[in-house]
């Protein structure tokens, strides 16, 4: 008896004792928790707050199918957190799963989600759905995801193999030490050269940049599978929210990658988008990574302080001479960009062409066209000079636009000729116009800024040629002369004794014609005022043959164009202008 009753005494004691133990470990547990709990400041709560309100705005997004507004508001909210440092924050996590809802609900980017969910749970590895988005097919990826983080973060899972480990003791708290002087933070490096993969993983593979700090210069690389014979790989990028993308070319570098760089001045906000395109040598995309609508985004941070920003120059396969070959892509971009905009025709346009002008030229020694032997036997020949070519002349061009830079046309000249003069008693009548037809080869060279052009231009045709008009003699009758008698002596007033006078016989207009091969060469102004107008201005020399002349004449047209090649990309901005967008 005595003996049961000390064993059920001893065995209370025991109970009593682990009790006790166990109330002690809860306190110290409590305590420890409650001192390792972080302790918000008035700025980080701010923030906290900032994040809430971010991702109740963008749950009421995503439930009205704005996801392209929801998405921005959670990219806003990930540069919250990580400017305040609340890189463990729940709520870090929270808009984490939300971006990997919108990107699977939304876009049906099941490759971006299940990365968000990833980053979710590298925060937090108890995160759980939020209810209200919990449809079938999202809670599935999110448990795959889960269940992925779990086995992958399970500190035994590995220990369970080769059996059981004994929890190392903690090393004991080291006696606090003076810290030193803090010194800036080196510039993140946000452009190291990733390897080339043996095989793609597809068809266009562009590692993803997620992060970039903010002023600094962001390099993207591409890379084409041979089958799909890409002559160019474009890159489209856009600070968040802006209306339009700038583009920029991508160049071959030695390490097998293509590059293409988002300039500093272009890398200002909260985040960036931006997305690649792979052309074939008809220019249509054979591949994409993102789209205009679904682009890739990069979550800009702000510098650290002290950090100057560092310019990488990015190598595009040159021959080491010195140069800073990302500016030779910057300026290929701008100029890529800059053609984009300009208002004058493209190659495949028709234009018509009316127009008038005038000129004034050199003839060689000639009878007159219309009073000239056999008819007018007492007719002089006039020695060389000049003289003008007609009254005016009008001109008709049809042209069309192989390339941007070079066209042909067919050109109608017809020149005009006043007849002047009354009385003429020769035979026939005098020519009144000279009409020619011209074929044209033109070239355009670039001015300014695109939009105006000098002409030069080749001609070769034939017709009348070209005619210099012979003004009338004595129009009006104005000029006398003595009447002769028919004896051919001077007639005299029988009464006065004075000589009697007649009217000089009146000659009207004539020519002298050089031609019929007309050739000869001009140079011009051409502005375009759009596509379909512009208005030139040309000067020109024509040589004619067999029978020689020399023509300077000047005219100006008013120039329709229809049709012509459209930019692939309408893009308004230059990229220094992003910023202010």
């Amino acid at each position: 008896m005595g003996n049961a009753t000390t064993r059920r005494l001893a065995a209370a004691s025991g109970v009593a004792q682990r009790v006790s133990l166990a109330l002690r470990v809860f306190l110290v547990g409590t305590v420890l928790a409650a001192s390792a709990a972080p302790v918000l400041g008035q700025e980080d709560e701010r923030a906290v707050n900032k994040i809430i309100e971010l991702n109740k705005k963008a749950l009421s997004q995503i439930d009205a199918k704005k996801f392209d507004a929801a998405r921005d508001g959670l990219l806003q909210a990930v540069t919250v957190a990580k400017q305040a440092n609340l890189l463990t924050h729940k709520m870090l996590a929270r808009t984490y799963v939300h971006l990997g809802a919108v990107y699977f609900l939304g876009y049906n980017d099941r490759k971006s989600a299940v990365r968000y969910f990833g980053l979710a749970k590298s925060v937090r590895a108890d995160i759980l759905l939020t209810p209200s988005l919990a449809t079938p097919n999202l809670t599935a990826e999110f448990d795959k995801v889960s269940a992925e983080k779990g086995q992958a973060d399970d500190p035994w899972a590995d220990a369970a193999k080769s059996g059981p480990r004994t929890p190392a003791r903690a090393p004991a708290p080291a006696p606090p030490k003076t810290p030193p002087p803090a010194t800036p933070a080196p510039p993140p490096v946000v452009n190291k050269v990733p390897d080339l993969p043996a095989e793609l993983p597809t068809d266009l593979y562009c590692p993803p940049v997620e992060e970039a700090p903010e002023g600094h210069e962001i390099v993207l690389r591409c890379a084409a599978k041979p089958k799909l014979k890409a002559e160019r790989v474009l890159l489209y990028f856009r600070t968040s929210g802006a209306p339009s993308y700038a583009v920029a070319a991508m160049q071959s570098s030695p390490n097998g990658w293509l590059e293409a760089s988002i300039p500093e001045e272009a890398a200002t906000g909260e985040s960036m988008q931006y997305y690649c395109e792979a052309r074939d040598s008809d220019d249509n995309v054979v591949a994409t990574s993102g789209q205009g609508d679904i682009p890739n985004a990069i979550i800009l941070t702000p510098p650290a302080p002290g950090e100057t920003p560092v310019t990488r120059r990015v190598a595009t396969g040159g021959k080491g001479d010195g140069d800073d070959p990302l500016k030779r892509i910057k300026d290929e971009q701008k100029s890529e960009i800059h053609e984009l905009v300009l208002h004058r025709r493209r190659k495949g346009a028709f234009w018509l062409a009316p127009g008038v002008g005038s000129g004034v030229g050199y003839h060689m020694a000639s009878y007159l066209e219309w009073r000239h032997p056999p008819a007018c036997p007492d007719c002089p020949t006039y020695g060389p000079g000049f003289r003008f070519a007609g009254t005016i002349t009008g001109y008709l061009e049809l042209g069309y636009l192989i390339t941007d830079h070079i066209g042909v046309a067919a050109q109608g000249r017809y020149e005009w000729i006043s007849s002047e003069g009354s009385g003429d008693q020769s035979p026939g009548s005098p020519a009144t116009r000279a009409v020619s037809l011209l074929g044209r080869g033109l070239y355009y060279l670039d001015l300014g800024a695109g939009n105006a052009q000098l002409q030069f231009s080749a001609d070769l045709g034939g017709g009348d040629g070209y005619r210099f008009a012979f003004p009338p003699t004595n129009p009006g009758g104005k000029q006398l002369e003595p009447k002769l008698n028919p004896d051919g002596s001077v007639a005299k007033d029988p009464v006065t004794g004075f000589t009697i006078t007649v009217p000089k016989p009146t000659v009207v207009t004539d020519t002298v014609r050089s031609g019929p091969l007309v050739y000869g060469a001009g140079v011009g102004f051409i502005y375009h005022f759009n596509s379909h107008l512009a208005a030139n201005i040309e000067m020109r020399v024509l040589g004619a043959g067999p029978h020689f002349g020399l023509l300077i004449e000047g005219y100006a047209t008013v120039q329709v164009a229809l049709g012509g090649h459209a930019p692939d990309q309408e893009v308004t901005s230059l990229p220094e202008e992003d910023e202010e967008e």
